[in-house]
């Protein structure tokens, strides 16, 4: 009888280690064509005067594939801000903007590095700005101001050429959310759990939704709807007009451990959202359905937002890597250890994919470009930490720890 019990308590133990070590659990499953539409990506043209917002297109595919980034560039400018820029900023009007760690908003001439101004926001800033208003962008013909979310609650917009305040709108919650903007409607989410669409023309809400968690990252147009991740694990398709629920995925994860979290923003293209979970798993869902395609194990944290290009999706991992998986099937095409952990999103430029290492010590933090097809290293610059490189026709403007600097490519006029 102890015989028998000795063997069950060791048997007990033993499943106990296998939840654990996630040897029930479903792992990595390789996607089929099922739902992918090839022709489904945001167009990008290689004169593109702007970077408007943290995803670039609406979509948040963080690339432009048609842009010149001919290598070796000159630095024309390089600026101190003051303090950390954690999410990359935007470009338009002639002018790069950007928020800081200490709540300040700066506006540098994008040709000179001058900078135009300088507004304290009352709040820090760990989200991308947004531009609204410019020609070519999904809010052509709205009001032109610059959209910044702090993490004191506040939606602030501001006159682009000389900084000052036009309106603010408090949300009650801390935002982290980069704003989506389309049309009339600004999209963002904050840390109660609230995702909001706020009118630019009434400075109000429209309608707010509540999700399962946190929103931190940026949200995604996909068609008539808008994607978000939450800290619920959840991703959900809600309808931009009504903000009612059209679809909503609970995100595969180790047996018994739950669906993790999403710190990690969507990107839409090809039919098909892509996007990473701090669980370890990158997903490869059915934008029409919430269907999941695809998944991919990895070893660690996914902090980072997808970036898309020429069907191949980019992503960082805490576990070192930068990954290129194929965006049908969610194999690994190429994959580069880059020997610190990976926090900020990859951007396409070019032929060339951008990233920047979270580095310990600061020190120890690097921004990298790599070409999209084979994984070449092509670029290394110092510095890097957070944020990637983001660009416009004839210029590359990347971050350090609390720098902005902008490349000329050798070719560019």
């Amino acid at each position: 009888m102890l015989a028998v019990a000795g063997v069950l308590i060791v048997a007990l133990a033993v499943a106990a280690w296998a939840l654990v070590a996630g040897w029930f659990d479903q792992g990595s499953v390789r996607g089929t064509t099922k739902g992918f539409v090839p022709a489904a990506v945001p167009a990008a043209s290689a004169s593109a005067p702007a970077w408007p917002t943290f995803g670039n297109a609406p979509e948040s595919t963080r690339s432009n594939t048609a842009l010149n980034v001919a290598l070796p560039y000159t630095t024309r400018w390089d600026v101190n801000t003051g303090s950390l820029v954690e999410l990359p900023p935007v470009i338009g009007g002639g002018r790069v903007v950007a928020g800081t760690n200490h709540g300040v908003a700066i506006a540098l001439d994008l040709r000179s590095g001058t900078i135009d101004w300088r507004h304290k926001l009352g709040g820090t800033v760990a989200a991308s700005p947004a531009l609204t208003g410019l020609a070519g962008t999904a809010s052509a013909g709205q009001p032109q101001l610059d959209l910044f979310a702090t993490i004191a609650g506040d939606l602030i917009a501001l006159d682009p050429a000389s900084g000052q305040q036009v309106w603010s709108l408090s949300l009650g919650s801390s935002i982290e959310t980069s704003p989506l903007v389309v049309g009339d409607g600004v999209y963002v989410g904050t840390r109660s759990g609230k995702v909001v669409r706020v009118s630019l023309a009434t400075h109000q809400p429209v309608w707010t939704d509540t999700v399962a968690g946190a929103v931190k990252g940026a949200i995604a147009r996909s068609g008539s709807n808008v994607i978000v991740g939450d800290y619920g694990g959840h991703v959900s398709a809600l309808a931009q007009s009504t903000g009612h629920v059209v679809w909503r995925t609970t995100s595969p994860g180790k047996a018994f451990q739950g669906p993790g979290r999403f710190y990690a923003g969507p990107a839409v293209a090809y039919g098909r959202v892509y996007i990473g979970n701090v669980n370890g798993r990158i997903l490869g869902l059915d934008a029409t359905t919430g269907a999941i395609n695809w998944v991919r194990v990895v070893s660690d944290w996914v902090y980072s937002s997808a970036a898309v290009a020429d069907r191949v999706v980019f992503e960082g991992s805490y576990n070192h890597n930068l990954y290129a998986l194929d965006a049908v099937t969610g194999d690994v095409i190429w994959h580069r250890d880059l020997g610190q952990k990976i926090s900020g999103s990859p951007s396409v430029l070019g032929d060339l994919v951008w990233i920047s290492t979270l580095g310990k010590p600061v020190s120890a933090g690097h921004s990298y470009a790599f070409d999209i097809h084979t994984g070449r290293q092509v670029v290394l610059r110092p510095l890097g930490r957070y944020a990637a490189a983001i660009g416009v026709d004839g210029t590359i403007v990347a971050t350090g720890v609390d720098t902005i600097a902008a490349l000329t490519p050798h070719t560019a006029p």
